[in-house]
């Protein structure tokens, strides 16, 4: 008769497990993360925020956010520091996470030309036992593809009428002022998304 042994693990030990397997999951997960200070500073990205970004994590561990994803100098519309920073600042403020509408937000990949970028962006805090907040954490959804497809669908006299006076940036610039018409019809996909991402980090968003 084969007795089964009680687990004698100690408590250290339980905890590096645990600590190990939340370790694998933020770095392997297909949900884009990254991981900041509260003065927003990068501590790290998982591999699938790193694809979407096209950089590498030593070129942005210790990094300013806003220095390592400045707005798009080439575009005139560009906004996508100042409501980034609004939405950090309200997570800060009310340690409660926050939902941003669909917004451009170029990148520019190592040593290549910038890219045009759609998000659907969202942040929330790392709260101690205590209630303080020890991290923010950002995940996006690359909206791309969806916002400029809409060049051959009912949208095109608006967001994206080819003009010969118009460079492929200002295009899209232009692509961002009706691309709120469009938010609905991405807000299953946007809400799977946020679904995935609670599920992963146990968050809940009181929004």
């Amino acid at each position: 008769m084969t007795i089964t042994q009680p687990n004698f693990r100690s408590p250290e030990a339980l905890m590096a497990e645990a600590q190990n397997a939340w370790r694998r999951l933020f770095e392997h997960s297909p949900i884009p993360v990254l991981l900041l200070t509260p003065d927003l500073k990068i501590v790290n990205a998982n591999e699938s925020y790193l694809r979407e970004v096209i950089r590498s994590r030593d070129t942005l561990a210790g990094l300013q956010m806003f220095e390592a994803f400045p707005d798009n100098p080439h575009a005139t519309l560009a906004d996508g520091v100042n409501k980034l920073s609004a939405s950090f600042e309200k997570v800060l403020h009310e340690a409660r996470g926050h939902t941003m509408a669909l917004q451009r937000y170029d990148i520019q990949p190592q040593d290549r030309p910038w890219q045009v970028r759609y998000w659907h962006p969202k942040n929330w805090p790392v709260l101690d036992d205590k209630g303080s907040i020890i991290a923010v954490v950002h995940h996006v959804t690359d909206a791309t593809a969806a916002v400029l497809s809409r060049q051959n669908g009912p949208y095109a006299p608006v967001l994206l009428k080819p003009n010969p006076a118009d460079d492929p940036l200002q295009r899209a610039d232009k692509a961002i002022l009706a691309a709120r018409a469009i938010v609905r019809e991405t807000q299953e996909g946007l809400a799977a998304s946020r679904a995935r991402v609670e599920e992963i980090v146990g968050f809940r968003s009181s929004s």
